[in-house]
């Protein structure tokens, strides 16, 4: 039986059942090396340039602006919360050491949900990759369908197995991927030595204008960064401690020198016109300067990085629900693990959600009889997966929030634990939230549909994330009151 002091829910001394137990049960099976191709994975979507090109050189720009406002003091607050605090379940556990019950579990929920369509998210663009290889593929939105819960069932498996397997898989995807940045880097170099012009002017400084025109890639660039404290919801399987700071550092610097990389490739033999070609632009520039094959090669190197993704993110988020229902804040029923020391229950109850989530977006609307089931389902995939974001982008704050709160609570205990000089730490508290905030009305002032108009896109998408944030709160009161309940029946049934 583990057991775990008790005392009041806001003190930071107090050691949560989950920081017992996953120590004694879960063995450390992550080094450096592991958590930075983990990180990486995360926080790098080699497609996510495609739509910032838009903005031509501008865009470079962009993606330095967001890594400055919002990514690095996202990383600076990860590394600094993690250090001092390094257990599963990452925002959860410091959301409880500085809020308490209540407030962690909202964070846990506000974090979780968009973590699983995240994972929809991501096979999704597996499926546009694969409708790049040949246009007649995949058209009608069951066929999608049908490649998604393959995806999830073979992620489901693979997620199950021992971590010290599953990360020599993640570890060797990450590579192939960066393998593919490089080739892309190759690609723009080679591009002009050997005689082509650029397909964006570099050379006119209106070209590098930030104005309001770019303002919508600016907030796209933003919530891409978003996702820095995922890793560390496998913060109490850590050989040791310094991983956290090592990890983040080494991930933070490849994520942002592969985004700027990937975006000058584009801009370089594209241009600003492609941006609406959707992820296959990646592989389009691979073809163009170095022939078909080693676009291929190219291609399954990026397809096979979305199935071990989605891998990824179950068992990251999977560590979340475990450690939330050790503390008796969702039922105990999902902590339970298998023989692997997976917990199962968790990581199958996440693969049945997300199962019945794609079911939803792809099959519905062939249901409802409101027109094209094609259009639909991709209009309510974009909307759900843009309230999902900016609910991800709130809860993303309390890292921050947790940050000033553990300051001002124990200003001593908290400097004997700094890790970064405390004006550093200011000014992310400060800079960090408001770019959020900005990143969240720049989402809601331009409609991501070209068929629906601003005001209409502004409506439905701060609605619906109005209401997945009540829902948050109304799910975290009742999960803890199921969770008591269980626990009740356990001490009269004993």
């Amino acid at each position: 039986m583990i057991t775990a002091k008790k005392s009041p829910a806001r003190s930071t001394e107090v050691r949560l059942y989950s920081e017992v137990y996953v120590p004694q049960t879960m063995p450390t099976a992550l080094g450096a090396f592991d958590m930075t191709m983990l990180f990486v994975m995360i926080m790098f979507f080699i497609n996510n340039p495609v739509s910032s090109i838009g903005a031509g050189a501008a865009s470079i720009l962009y993606w330095i602006i967001g890594a400055l406002v919002f990514y690095i003091p996202c990383v600076v607050a990860a590394t600094q919360l993690g250090t001092m605090f390094p257990h599963e379940g990452s925002t959860y556990n410091w959301t409880h050491k500085a809020l308490g019950g209540f407030w962690s579990l909202f964070a846990t929920v506000s974090f979780w949900v968009p973590g699983l369509l995240g994972m929809l998210g991501s096979a999704s663009i597996a499926v546009s990759f694969l409708q790049g290889l040949n246009s007649h593929w995949l058209t009608a939105p069951w066929q999608q369908w049908l490649v998604l819960i393959i995806i999830f069932a073979f992620a489901a498996v693979l997620s199950l197995q021992r971590l010290q397997t599953v990360k020599y898989v993640i570890n060797v995807t990450t590579l192939l991927t960066m393998g593919v940045v490089v080739l892309l880097g190759l690609a723009a170099l080679w591009w002009l030595l050997s005689g082509h012009q650029a397909a964006t002017s570099f050379n006119q400084a209106s070209n590098w204008r930030i104005d309001a025109s770019g303002f919508p890639f600016l907030g796209s660039v933003i919530l891409a960064y978003l996702g820095a404290d995922v890793s560390l919801n496998l913060g109490g399987e850590l050989a040791n401690r310094d991983i956290v700071k090592r990890h983040l550092g080494w991930g933070g610097t490849i994520v942002i020198i592969g985004y700027l990389v990937v975006t000058l490739a584009l801009l370089v033999v594209l241009g600003p016109k492609h941006a609406n070609d959707g992820p296959f632009a990646i592989i389009t520039v691979v073809d163009q300067v170095f022939g078909r094959f080693m676009g291929d090669i190219a291609a399954i190197c990026v397809i096979a990085f979305f199935p071990v993704f989605v891998t990824l993110m179950n068992i990251a988020f999977g560590r979340l629900l475990m450690a939330t229902s050790i503390d008796r804040r969702f039922p105990i029923g999902l902590a339970r693990l298998n023989r692997h020391r997976v917990p199962k229950n968790a990581i199958i109850f996440q693969t049945i959600v997300v199962m019945v989530a794609a079911s939803i977006f792809y099959l519905l609307p062939y249901v409802i009889p409101l027109g094209d089931p094609a259009t639909l389902s991709g209009t309510i995939f974009t909307v759900s997966l843009s309230s999902l974001t900016l609910v991800w982008a709130v809860s993303t704050a309390f890292m921050f929030i947790d940050l000033l709160v553990l300051y001002i609570r124990d200003r001593k205990g908290f400097l004997e634990k700094l890790i970064f000089p405390m004006p550093v730490l200011w000014l992310c508290i400060i800079v960090a939230p408001l770019s959020c905030v900005a990143a969240i009305v720049l989402t809601l002032s331009y409609s991501g549909i070209p068929s629906m108009d601003n005001d209409t896109w502004r409506a439905v998408v701060s609605g619906m994330t109005v209401i997945c944030l009540i829902a948050a709160a109304i799910g975290s009161m009742f999960a803890t009151s199921e969770a008591a309940w269980q626990d009740q029946v356990t001490e009269e049934s004993s």
